[in-house]
């Protein structure tokens, strides 16, 4: 990536991007719920437990589409690309716990999916143009 991609590329990418999440966690934990049971750390859980993180889980990807919809920025760039960074570890970190299963697809899904934070962080092209200086005071020198 030599040049930054255009707002539209970046705000289609998030929302393709969560909308996969979205789909692939609602269909592998809340409509297979028996495929819950291979994650690791949720197997000593109640069930009322499981049932608030699945739907967690679920309701978290939506933060890419309320960024779209409202075209809103939330932090600066320097905490967006820590956000990315964070991001990355989080899904890398899901998808080495997650047992692969045979009815249960997320695994590879997220293995897959977890490179593109990692890519948006190194380069750091990919935060929209409207949130590029927000927060930031910008003074004019004029001589």
């Amino acid at each position: 990536m030599q040049k930054r991609p255009s707002d539209l590329t970046i705000r289609l990418g998030r929302i393709i991007f969560g909308l996969t999440l979205i789909w692939a966690f609602y269909y592998n934990l809340i409509y297979q719920g028996d495929a819950i049971e291979t994650v690791l750390f949720w197997q000593t859980l109640s069930e009322n437990a499981i049932m608030y993180i699945k739907y967690t889980l679920v309701w978290l990807w939506l933060i890419p589409l309320i960024m779209w919809a409202i075209k809103m920025c939330l932090l600066k760039k320097k905490y967006m690309r820590f956000i990315q960074a964070g991001f990355w570890i989080f899904l890398f970190y899901i998808s080495s716990i997650i047992v692969e299963w045979p009815e249960l697809d997320l695994d590879s899904l997220i293995a897959f999916l977890w490179f593109l934070p990692l890519i948006a962080w190194i380069t750091g092209k990919c935060i929209p143009s409207y949130c590029m200086k927000f927060a930031e005071k910008i003074t004019k020198i004029r001589v």
